[in-house]
């Protein structure tokens, strides 16, 4: 007997050796799907099965798993589903479903298997207003009845998926910090939680731990409410720096404003402190209008102050933090600082930072709330010329014969150009770099554009494969920068001797993209001996940036 099991058992193991068994065998086990309805593991007759990337379950699942009644119609081969006031028809084999009386289509077909009907259980669920999702880690379809959740007693304005497993709710965890103002939130215990449909959710009792406030789940009700009022507590300014307090951290939405210039700040999720509003209402006892849209807002920026209601808003100018001096002083970088109760649902306070000039912003978040810090920009107390030495830094440019640098030319002439424009009282002069660091294309476009300057020169090297190949050229792109290019054509060409290869219209990134008008030269080659040999001699240098100090006084005075 024992002998005869032998080919039997030899016979199994040659099998499961054969790939295309180990192939099924392991596909089979891979599909495997698990379900979790209304926080439960749940068993069915019929496994579910995936397709097209779709999940089927039995329809009895959704009938008594999310609370449904379900009508089998044989002559038409249709189930239909309903739920509360919810409606949904499906038929075997058909892409077409029906939800409260409009026809929708599927990705997947419902189908027969072991003599009973799989449904898409997302669809399903979704159309009847279930929460579905998927963990692809554990292959594990999760649908629950949906919650009610209220943020501060609201409404969030972006949804917050929920999930249950077992006796605790999960719920989207980035979604929830964007929502209370901590957008990009670094989560100490990520592992704690599902990735479900991509996202992480982690339990409402870590977020509350590590986001701070209350974040409950009341099963009777269905309700998840978060509590995470922020408040303002207080503002102080020093110099070019703006302190902002709030009682839990959290992160500005800022936007800049012009006419005057101001950085607005809205903290969402806050409202005031006891002590500021005490301060508005000593203001002004009558009670206005709170806030207004932000749509209104941004299409009437330059109305800003009027539209911020002066009744709901307070201000603190520059001499409230500083004692009036006898003589005059300088002129501080912020004028006032002003807040107000922006939005009461959800809770706003916007902050607006007075400015006498303009001023780039830098946010910082703190443990006690938000550091601004200003870095004003340059007056313009002048013909405003921006002197960009090109390339720099991890960029080289080309390389010469001597294994020289592009870049050290360029900035050895720019460096030389600023210090000559500097003798003249009617010229400001504002260089993109003065040491050996790299600057993006947009950035230098950036430095004139934003400055409004008057002139902008671009000053380069050249090179070819050839070593014979040489010249001075000189290249611009608007039409306003035309009679600029060949002004510092004439007196760049006049100070190499090197061959005149033109005035060219190009379209470089840094004279392309600004708008005043733009040059570009290229003095010479480095990719030639003679003429790297010159580049590189100090003199030589010198004779250069004389040669387009004069061209820029030139044009100046002809043609400004």
């Amino acid at each position: 007997m024992k002998r005869r099991l032998y080919p039997l058992l030899l016979a199994m193991l040659v099998l499961l050796l054969i790939p295309g068994w180990a192939t099924a065998a392991k596909a089979a086990s891979e599909e495997a799907v698990k379900l979790i309805i209304g926080g439960q593991a749940t068993v069915p007759d019929v496994p579910p099965v995936i397709k097209n990337g779709r999940t089927l379950v039995p329809v009895r699942v959704i009938a008594e798993g999310l609370g449904a009644e379900v009508e089998w119609n044989e002559k038409s081969r249709t189930a239909v589903i309903t739920r509360g006031a919810q409606q949904l028809s499906l038929t075997l084999d058909s892409k077409k479903a029906v939800v409260n009386g409009k026809q929708v289509s599927l990705d997947t077909a419902p189908v027969i298997a072991k003599q009973r009907m799989l449904l898409p259980l997302r669809f399903v669920g979704e159309s009847l207003g279930v929460t579905v999702g998927w963990d692809n880690s554990s292959r594990t379809v999760i649908a629950n009845e949906t919650p009610q959740v209220l943020l501060n007693g609201h409404a969030p304005s972006q949804a917050i998926k929920t999930y249950q497993v077992s006796d605790t709710m999960y719920v989207s965890a980035q979604t929830v910090a964007e929502q209370v103002g901590q957008k990009g939130f670094a989560w100490k215990r990520p592992e704690r939680g599902m990735t479900i449909d991509d996202q992480l959710v982690l339990p409402l009792e870590q977020i509350e731990n590590e986001l701070g406030g209350s974040f409950t789940w009341n099963k009777k009700k269905n309700v998840v409410e978060i509590d995470r009022l922020n408040h303002l507590k207080d503002l102080t300014m020093d110099k070019e720096r703006v302190h902002i307090k709030t009682s839990m951290p959290v992160q500005a939405q800022a936007f800049v404003l012009t006419g005057p210039h101001r950085i607005v700040l809205d903290l969402p999720q806050t409202s005031l402190d006891d002590n500021l509003k005490e301060l508005l209402e000593e203001q002004n006892s009558n009670i206005g209008s709170i806030g207004e849209s932000e749509e209104k807002q941004r299409a009437s920026q330059a109305d800003e102050d009027e539209d911020m209601d002066e009744d709901t808003e307070q201000s603190f100018s520059s001499d409230d933090q500083a004692a009036k001096a006898a003589e005059p002083k300088e002129e501080p970088l912020i004028s006032a600082l002003r807040f107000s109760q922006y939005s009461a649902s959800p809770d706003t306070v916007r902050v607006v930072i007075e400015l006498n000039q303009k001023s780039q912003y830098n946010l910082v978040n703190t443990d006690d709330g938000i550091e601004v810090q200003l870095t004003p920009k340059p007056k313009k107390t002048g013909y405003l010329i921006v002197i960009d030495a090109g390339h720099g830094g991890k960029d080289p440019g080309t390389l010469g014969t001597a294994g020289n640098h592009e870049k050290d030319y360029n900035l050895a002439v720019a460096n030389k150009v600023v210090e000559l424009l500097k003798q003249y009282p009617e010229f400001q002069v504002v260089p993109v770099r003065t040491t050996d660091v790299f600057y993006e294309l947009s950035e230098r476009a950036a430095i004139a554009n934003d400055r409004e300057a008057d002139l902008f020169l671009s000053i380069h090297a050249n090179a070819a494969p050839s070593a014979t190949a040489g010249g001075t050229e000189t290249f611009y792109y608007n039409a306003n920068s035309k009679t600029f290019a060949e002004v510092v054509h004439k007196h760049l060409q006049g100070a190499t001797k090197f061959q005149d290869r033109g005035v060219k219209a190009s379209g470089f990134y840094v004279i392309k993209n600004t708008n005043m008008p733009a040059v570009l030269t290229e003095t010479g080659f480095l990719s030639n001996p003679t003429e790297n040999a010159q580049l590189m001699n100090p003199a030589f240098q010198d004779k250069i940036a004389k040669a387009l100090v004069a061209a820029i006084r030139e044009y100046y005075q002809s043609y400004q």
